[in-house]
C-alpha cells in the first residue's frame, strides 16, 4: 500500500508543483501583456493570456516529464532530448503564427514571444528558478517596454507630426 501512495504522491511532488506554478505564471504575465496589446491596437487575434500560458506550462511539462518520467541508467538517459523538441516544436507553431500579406510580415513577436515563453519553461523545469524569474521579466519589458517609454521607439516622422500636433494646439 505504501509503494502505491509514494507512486502517486512522489518525494520530488512539493518541486514539481513549485516548478509547474512558477512556469505558468511567467507565461500568465507574457501573456497578459500581449491581451493588453491587442486590445490596444483594436485587432482582432493574436496569441495572448491562454496561447502564452499553455507554451510556458507546457514547455515545463515536457522538461518535468523528461528529467522525472523516464529512469534510466546508463548512456540514453538524456534529458536533452525532450528539451530540444520543445524548440523544434515551437519553431512549428511560431512558423504558424507568421503570417504575410501584401508584403507585410505580421506574427513575429508573437512567434518569438512564444518561443521565448517555451524557454522560460523549460528553465522551470530544470530548477532554474531565479534565472527563469529574470527572463520571464525580461520578456515582459521586452513586451512592454514601447508601452512604458513610447518616445524611445517614435520614429522621426511620428515626432515630427506629434510636433506638427503640439504647435496646432498651441495656435487655439
Amino acid at each position: 500500500m505504501l509503494a502505491i501512495i509514494t507512486g502517486f504522491f512522489p518525494q520530488e511532488l512539493p518541486e514539481i508543483l513549485l516548478r509547474l506554478v512558477l512556469a505558468f505564471l511567467a507565461g500568465a504575465v507574457m501573456g497578459w501583456e500581449r491581451e493588453r496589446f491587442i486590445k490596444d491596437v483594436n485587432r482582432q487575434r493574436g496569441a495572448g493570456f491562454r496561447t502564452y500560458s499553455l507554451v510556458c506550462f507546457g514547455s515545463c511539462l515536457f522538461g518535468l516529464a523528461s528529467i522525472y518520467g523516464f529512469s534510466s541508467s546508463g548512456v540514453n538517459h538524456d534529458p536533452g532530448r525532450v528539451a530540444a523538441q520543445v524548440v523544434t516544436g515551437m519553431g512549428f507553431l511560431g512558423a504558424g503564427a507568421i503570417l504575410k500579406s501584401n508584403g507585410s510580415v505580421k506574427g513575429l513577436t508573437t512567434a518569438a514571444g512564444m518561443w521565448v515563453a517555451s524557454a522560460i519553461g523549460l528553465m522551470f523545469s530544470a530548477g532554474m528558478y531565479i534565472s527563469a524569474i529574470i527572463a520571464s521579466l525580461f520578456a515582459y519589458l521586452i513586451l512592454d517596454l514601447h508601452k512604458l517609454f513610447p518616445r524611445l521607439f517614435q520614429t522621426s516622422r511620428n515626432v515630427q507630426e506629434d510636433e506638427d500636433r503640439y504647435e496646432e494646439d498651441g495656435d487655439k
